[in-house]
């Protein structure tokens, strides 16, 4: 914006030329040694220095001197000239304080500052022009005063509105920030069970397509555990609800530490979790299952209606490999792994067992 108005104004103020040609034919010479010999280059650092890395408020304030400087040079064109016309022409003082407030497109203080300048030396070299009277500097008052009012009125509502823009648009960003932030909660929410923390089933969903569609060399091996609350039923009705969901948070925690890092867990739903390991073998689900299996037990939570000589809260585990190149073989996986957990189930509870193939294989810990 700065270089656009430097480059109009200039244009401006370099066609006055042919006013000073046609109606002070006096001086003319001057007129074109102080336009063209001294403005122009002066406009060219200009814009070279608008060019460079400095503070806007230094690039206006270079804009405004050298707003001034023309408007010197000019006064110095006009008083001296001996033609009579000089008088009608003067009244083009105006113009540099439109070019200096709204041309130019200052902010309000600045502007305000330059035009109590341009207003002094106006009236400073009104008095050297060529048949200047009192009643003439009056007469010339009653235009110039208004311009000076109405440029700088103009000048403070763009300021205004240029700081309520960008106010605006400050707002706005802190709005779309938050909106993303919210959005980003929501889309964490979804996939998240409220009580465990744990990923819901969407989130189990959102793991299958990444396997899926973005590593489908880990889908070709893949570990599906299931784990059960033994016995978690019992347990509700007898403690209550409250001791169930804080039952189920720490075996959640203690069965996510469990797990290597990388591994996906979820909650699948009551007293049920799913564990997806990708790029595993039946060994590994093995050692994972026992290790899931003892980080419950060693919770030591105790469960005296377990209908049997334990009385503490384990798991029953069921795991099963395979590839996942789809949702359909992860249905199928998770069928094995289902019944690979009712077996851990039917063999007396806190155990797990593996399914391969057409059987199911346990290891006893």
């Amino acid at each position: 914006m700065l270089q656009a108005a430097v480059i109009s104004v200039l244009g401006f103020y370099l066609c006055c030329f042919f006013f000073d040609l046609f109606v002070l034919t006096d001086v003319t010479v001057l007129s074109a040694v102080l336009r063209f010999g001294v403005m122009v280059p002066m406009s060219g650092g200009l814009l070279f220095y608008l060019n460079g890395e400095h503070p806007v408020e230094h690039k206006e304030g270079a804009a405004i001197l050298v707003a001034l400087l023309a408007q010197v040079s000019w006064s110095i064109i006009v008083t001296a000239s001996h033609n009579p016309a000089v008088l009608g022409y003067y009244y083009a003082a105006c113009t540099f304080q439109m070019a200096i407030t709204i041309a130019a497109a200052s902010p309000f203080r600045p502007s305000l500052h330059a035009s109590v300048f341009g207003f002094c030396l106006t009236y400073s070299v009104i008095w050297f022009l060529e048949g200047a009277t009192p009643l003439y500097a009056v007469q010339h008052l009653s235009v110039y005063l208004p311009t000076v009012a109405m440029t700088l009125l103009v000048s403070y509502q763009l300021e205004a509105e240029a700081m309520a823009n960008y106010l605006q648009q400050q707002e706005n960003e802190v709005l779309k920030r938050e909106l993303s932030r919210q959005n980003k909660d929501l889309a964490r929410l979804s996939v998240t069970d409220p009580l465990t923390r744990l990923s819901n089933r969407r989130g189990t969903e959102m793991e299958l397509l990444r396997l899926t569609t973005e590593a489908q060399n880990e889908a070709e091996r893949v570990v599906l555990l299931v784990a059960d609350v033994d016995n978690f039923k019992a347990y509700n009705d007898a403690y209550g609800h409250g001791a169930g969901d804080e039952c189920l948070k720490r075996v959640a925690r203690a069965m996510r530490r469990a797990l290597p890092i990388e591994a996906h867990f979820a909650r699948h739903g009551g007293e049920e979790f799913v564990a997806i390991l990708s790029a595993s073998d039946a060994e590994m689900a093995a050692s994972v299952a026992e290790s899931l299996r003892r980080a419950v037990r060693q919770l030591g939570i105790g469960h005296d209606h377990t209908g049997d000589r334990n009385r503490h809260v384990t798991v029953s585990i069921g795991a099963a490999c395979g590839a996942v190149r789809s949702a359909a073989d992860y249905e199928r996986l998770l069928e094995a792994a289902d019944r690979a957990l009712y077996a851990a189930k039917g063999d007396g509870r806190n155990s797990w067992r593996v399914f391969e193939g057409d059987e199911v294989a346990r290891v006893v810990a």
